[in-house]
């Protein structure tokens, strides 16, 4: 269970870096967006280039 919370810090750290907020500002739309955007990240541009390790 720790390990779940420690991951989705780190997704949600890198997200509020990446939309230059608080991790209390991101909006659900914002979290989602980002989610497909690096799961589209292996197919386009290579497995190393997302932030997700899939």
């Amino acid at each position: 269970m720790t390990n779940r919370v420690v991951a989705s810090l780190r997704s949600l750290r890198q997200i509020a870096t990446e939309a230059e907020r608080a991790i209390e500002q991101l909006t659900v739309k914002q979290v989602v967006t980002w989610f497909v955007k690096d799961g589209k990240i292996p197919t386009e541009q290579g497995t190393d280039a997302a932030f997700l390790d899939l």
